[in-house]
């Protein structure tokens, strides 16, 4: 994940893909992050069950896009590389999408100076693979970029994913970030969401104090519907992830107060 600030390598304080990465078991963070993880787990329990739900989704949906036909992918707000891979769930963006549809390329892009050192490393050596430096709230710099325009045919559709990373931007940007993607891509691309969301107000507010990686939102469902707004959301709408098509079996049905609203539009 990222945001609309550029990163500096500082290991002494909480950083937004490290604490997600710790949440989610992996290896990439610091002192600092998992410092921020287990206050924030003190606060919501269920916060790493959340990430994985999340983790879930996305490759639900990945595998939904190359059945409509889709082989290109970019993930914006990338986040860390995964080292302890589990089939489907916690893989790569590349790894789930290739094994859908081998001929998947796909681009990585992040402005974390450790995710991309990380993703030049582990992601970038596969076939057909990308990782490009930039602000993701820049669609023109980011679709322009000479690494992500070696695998990515913009005359061609595209699936654009945004995992959790919406959540980092007040509604009116999100909603002009994806805006700017949707309408610099092709007919028949898509456009997959996720973003956290807490439906208890005094929960949310101990998260937003404690949570100093970065300033997150808590996005309404009318809001997050609103990013897709010129799309066509595809069945069954703006839901919980448990709720989104092929949910896994040992996922709570029913989301908590904490949980990860999704959806997935494609452009017409």
């Amino acid at each position: 994940m990222t945001s609309s600030t550029r990163h500096v390598l500082d290991t002494t304080r909480p950083n937004v893909a490290r604490v997600y990465d710790y949440l989610l078991g992996g290896i990439e963070s610091y002192d600092a992050d998992r410092a921020q993880a287990a206050a924030l787990l003190r606060i919501c329990p269920s916060l790493a069950i959340v990430a994985l739900e999340n983790r879930y989704f996305i490759a639900r949906a990945l595998a939904w896009a190359a059945g409509q036909g889709v082989t290109q992918f970019i993930d914006l707000g990338a986040g860390a590389p995964v080292h302890k891979a589990r089939a489907g769930v916690l893989e790569d963006v590349h790894v789930t999408a290739q094994a859908a549809s081998p001929s998947a390329r796909v681009a990585y892009v992040d402005d974390d100076p450790v995710v991309l050192a990380r993703s030049r490393m582990f992601r970038a050596r596969a076939k057909d693979v990308a990782v490009t430096a930039a602000d993701l709230t820049d669609p023109d710099t980011v679709l322009a970029d000479r690494n992500l325009r070696a695998v990515i045919d913009l005359a061609q559709p595209v699936c654009f994913v945004f995992g959790l990373a919406l959540s980092l931007f007040p509604a009116r940007q999100a909603r002009d970030v994806v805006a700017g993607y949707a309408g610099l891509s092709a007919p028949g691309s898509i456009v997959v969401i996720s973003c956290g969301r807490c439906d208890d107000e005094l929960q949310w507010k101990q998260l937003r104090e404690t949570y100093t990686a970065a300033v997150a939102q808590n996005h309404t469902p009318a809001e997050v519907e609103g990013f897709l707004a010129g799309l066509e959301l595809a069945p069954p709408g703006l839901v919980s992830a448990q709720s989104w098509p092929g949910v896994r079996h040992d996922v709570p049905a029913t989301p908590g107060p904490v949980y990860v609203l999704v959806g997935a539009a494609r452009k017409t």
